[in-house]
């Protein structure tokens, strides 16, 4: 898990270091020794890298959440009742749902209760160690969403300078660009590849 945490905030440093690069072409001398002011393209990938940066310290946190969050739901699956527990969840779904008091029948109540009377446990204190770990992965899920949809946001502007850097003839400058996209496109799919579980939770392992 934390290689993969690691190999995605990598992506993301080599798409900004190779922006960097990009960004050194600008502002070159030209004839008489005169630096030529930034072209409409290298204003926008100024923009566009700024951008970045704020992708890149969102997707950071996100991560840091993402890896102590498996962490906790590493150890709840890790303690001895789960597994009776866990079949109980699959079996009555609307046990996941703390709100729906009303649907519980007496044969579900027949199973928590002997739930509890086999593992000394409350059934109650099971179920809200798991509910609150519900919580936290649907919070955490609402944070990736919106830096997904920033790191679109700056995908496209990429694609606007390589449109700008094309149009100028200059090919070098627009496939250089492009390759920060398609590094993005990996952090992309990273980011997606973490996906809650059917009970709601993060699954302990890494998904690719």
């Amino acid at each position: 898990m934390k290689n993969m945490v690691r190999k995605t905030l990598l992506n993301l440093t080599g798409s900004i270091l190779l922006i960097v690069a990009v960004s050194g072409c600008a502002g070159l001398p030209g004839k008489g020794g005169v630096a030529p002011g930034p072209s409409p393209a290298e204003v926008k990938l100024m923009e566009e890298n700024k951008a970045l940066d704020s992708v890149n310290e969102q997707s950071s946190g996100f991560y840091a959440q993402l890896n102590a969050l498996i962490e906790d739901i590493a150890e709840l699956r890790g303690r001895p009742y789960w597994n009776d527990f866990e079949q109980v969840l699959l079996e009555y779904p609307s046990l996941r749902d703390p709100d729906n008091e009303a649907q519980t029948t007496p044969e579900m109540k027949s199973r928590y209760l002997a739930l509890s009377e086999k593992w000394k446990i409350p059934w109650t204190q099971m179920l809200d160690d798991y509910t609150a770990l519900v919580d936290k992965c649907t919070i955490l899920e609402a944070r990736k969403l919106a830096v997904r949809e920033k790191l679109l946001s700056v995908q496209a502007g990429y694609i606007a300078v390589v449109i700008m850097e094309a149009s100028a003839g200059h090919e070098k400058q627009g496939k250089e660009v492009y390759s920060v996209v398609e590094a993005l496109d990996k952090s992309g799919a990273e980011l997606d590849s973490y996906q809650p579980d059917d009970l709601g939770l993060y699954p302990a392992g890494s998904r690719r």
